[in-house]
């Protein structure tokens, strides 16, 4: 019972594991999804997040592969999410996970050199990783290296160089097999460009990186291409394209759930209405990106936008209120590690001096401003530092260093060609609107067919996983019915081998008996001094014991043959008591002929307590009848003797009953076996005859009515 229990238990969790197959195979990106709708719910998302990854990485479910795969998610989320701080440090813990994988950990390494603005030591990082990529022959990681390359010579303002690195990423991602290598190479080419002030250059592959986007269904890429292409334009003074670009990368961020482009988003609008001096359509944006703000999750991001509503504050005279922005944003910044931020803030910081005109404190905050920005690519708070320094200096009646600040603005507007190219941009974006739309009619064509092919797939599929649950629920149904017929044989098998077992047993304790008895007849001869008569029983006795032993190891013989074992017991019984009663065995020619089967020596029990124990020894014309026949499809068999009867039988002495009683016990216990094997209703039923003195006994036995031509085990 406690084994059927088992392997059904076992069929039904087989069942479980197979219908929920699908759940338990998820990728690394699937794991990390479910973190983040997680985190999402928690007020303090970003502690929820990286709780939940440590979990992950901790537990033994995952493999090692799995776990390299979650932290590289958690790095990129952090990234993108702009948390520059918070990818440092989660890198600086989880850098062993990447202990088997040398050319992972580098790529790492290169990009957290980044963030930290070690450029220098970001070069030979990327160097070292272009070396082992190339001796691992991975297309994908050389390309990997060479963008790395090229991004480190992009900070070392190294123009050639950098671009060199970046065109040669941009072949060894076409060759290999990754679908986002050319994406990423246009990215980091778009980034390089507009670096080195080639504002539509870059434009032009944010455009490409945003057809790219869009063919390999990126929605994240195709919302940070859409963001630059604002960016850009903006750059140029192009506000309405950029106003558009704005709207259309908005619309991408919450078709797709991207909330962190959010406020990157309504940074731009704000600045545009800045621009163009729309101080409610400002404040509307700044109210907008402050909502959207994942307040669990500050970021560099939101620290630019915070800029920006400083910048707003400026404008409308709120000085107190900027100043506290913008002195959080120093620490911020400087904890970030960030050049920009800070020569943006000592910028604003400058500003608000200027509308405070407190010219001492302005002219520190550019100049700081100025010495940080030098680095780093024009941009419109250095031509704000020189312009707003020339004021300075000329309220303070310098005159000389207020024309040398004009002087250097008026340059910087000279060299800079990126301030004309206007109507270049105005002619790229609008060529690749015309494009876009003919490519989403296109698109929409295809989307349909696509549809139409995927219903028919659909449900083409649904058939086949319908039949293939119809026939695993088939299989396991049949599974069940196979092993519980079988722990059902093995019962019954088993049933069958003690029934078996203990007939042979109760066979073995009848024939000793049995053979004690027929040897008290010889004893009793050698004692009379009778050699005649003692050669006489031994011939009659030898043969009795020949086929006693061929036959009681048996669980059926024939009739034929268990007459013969009782003609011979009854000779060597008559023998011994000088034929002091007669015997007669009686049985249908029908019976033999049909080869009936019996158990061997069944009968013997009883024909001996007729002479024993019925003292036909004693009485006048003793005799003992016994008679086979076939009735209720039963074998009948008749045992009748005209002894002393059951009741003056049992004054006997205590001895005689218990011998008696135990051949009967056992006989009995023979038929009960019988009866449990073959599903008879065999039984034995003994009495007295009549109701005189000398009553006599008759015993009835039926027995299973079966013949030779049945197989029966013979051992």
């Amino acid at each position: 019972m406690k084994s059927s229990l088992l392997i059904l238990t076992l069929i039904f969790s087989l069942i479980q594991n197979v219908l929920s197959q699908e759940k338990l195979v998820l990728s690394a990106e699937d794991l990390f999804t479910e973190i983040k709708l997680k985190s999402k719910q928690s007020t303090n998302s970003n502690k929820v997040l990286y709780e939940s990854f440590l979990d992950k990485i901790k537990s033994d479910a995952y493999s090692e592969q799995t776990k390299n795969e979650l932290a590289v998610c958690l790095f990129s989320h952090y990234i993108e999410c702009g948390s520059f701080f918070s990818f440092q440090k989660a890198f600086e813990d989880h850098a062993a996970l990447f202990e088997n994988k040398p050319i992972l950990k580098k790529y790492w390494e290169t990009i957290s050199l980044e963030f930290k603005e070690q450029y220098k030591a970001m070069l030979k990082s990327a160097e070292m990783l272009l070396r082992k990529s190339e001796n691992a022959g991975d297309n994908q990681n050389i390309s990997d290296a060479y963008r790395l390359l090229a991004r480190s010579k992009m900070y070392l303002n190294e123009k050639d160089s950098s671009l060199l690195y970046a065109n040669l990423s941009l072949n060894f991602a076409k060759r290999s097999d990754s679908k986002i290598a050319v994406a990423y190479t246009f990215r980091d080419l778009s980034d390089i460009q507009a670096h080195f002030d080639m504002i539509g250059k870059s434009t032009s592959t944010l455009l490409k990186l945003n057809q790219e986007a869009e063919r390999i269904k990126d929605y994240r890429l195709l919302c940070w291409s859409t963001l630059m292409i604002a960016e850009r334009s903006f750059q140029v003074n192009s506000f309405n394209e950029a106003k558009t670009y704005y709207r259309k990368a908005l619309n991408i961020a919450e078709k797709n759930n991207l909330n962190t482009y959010k406020v990157r988003i309504f940074k731009g609008l704000t600045e545009i209405e800045l621009s163009t001096n729309k101080l409610e359509a400002a404040l509307t944006n700044i109210n907008k990106g402050y909502n959207s703000f994942d307040k669990g999750n500050k970021s560099i991001f939101y620290f630019d936008f915070k800029s920006t509503h400083a910048k707003y504050l400026i404008e409308i005279d709120s000085l107190d209120e900027a100043k506290i922005i913008l002195t959080d944003n120093l620490d911020d910044y400087s904890k970030y590690n960030s050049s920009r931020g800070l020569g943006k803030t000592h910028h604003l910081i400058g500003k608000l001096y200027f509308h405070q005109k407190k010219w001492k404190k302005a002219q520190t905050a550019f100049k700081q401003s100025q010495s940080i920005l030098n680095n780093l690519p024009d941009s419109e708070y250095s031509l704000g530092n020189y312009k707003l320094l020339a004021q300075v200096f000329a309220e303070q009646n310098q005159f000389q260093l207020a024309f040398d600040n004009l002087d250097n603005f008026q340059k910087q507007i000279d060299n800079n060609s990126y301030l004309s190219s206007s109507k270049a941009i105005n002619e790229l974006t609008q060529m690749y609107s015309r494009e876009l739309r003919e490519y989403r009619i296109k698109e929409q064509e295809r989307v349909i067919k696509d549809q139409q092919k995927e219903k028919e797939l659909l449900s083409l599929k649904g058939e086949k996983q319908m039949a293939t649950n119809v026939l695993i629920i088939i299989i396991l149904i049949s599974t069940i019915v196979i092993v519980l017929f079988y722990l059902r044989q093995a019962k019954i098998n088993q049933n069958t081998k003690e029934i078996e077992m203990s007939q042979t047993l109760l066979r073995t304790q009848m024939n000793p008996h049995f053979i004690f008895n027929a040897m008290s007849v010889i004893q009793s001869s050698l004692y009379e001094n009778n050699p005649a008569k003692s050669s006489k029983f031994l011939v009659s006795f030898s043969r009795l014991i020949r086929l006693i032993l061929e036959n009681s190891p048996k669980e059926f013989i024939t009739l034929e043959t268990e007459i013969e074992i009782l003609e011979k017991y009854l000779k060597t019984q008559k023998l011994r008591f000088e034929n002091r009663f007669d015997y007669q065995i009686n049985v249908p020619e029908e019976l033999i002929f049909k080869k009936a089967l019996i158990p061997p020596m069944i009968t013997q029990p009883f024909v001996e307590n007729s002479i024993e124990h019925g003292q036909l020894n004693i009485i006048e014309n003793g005799n003992i009848s016994i008679d086979f026949s076939e009735k209720n499809n039963m074998l009948y068999i008749e045992i009748i003797d005209n002894g002393v009867g059951r009741a003056e039988s049992g004054k006997k002495k205590n001895s005689m009953k218990e011998h008696k009683s135990m051949a009967l016990d056992i006989t009995n216990r023979r038929v009960e076996i019988i009866n449990k094997k073959y599903k008879s209703k065999a039984s034995i039923t003994i009495g007295n005859l009549t109701d005189q003195k000398y009553t006599g006994t008759r015993v009835q036995i039926f027995l299973p009515l079966l013949n030779e031509n049945l197989n029966f085990d013979s051992e």
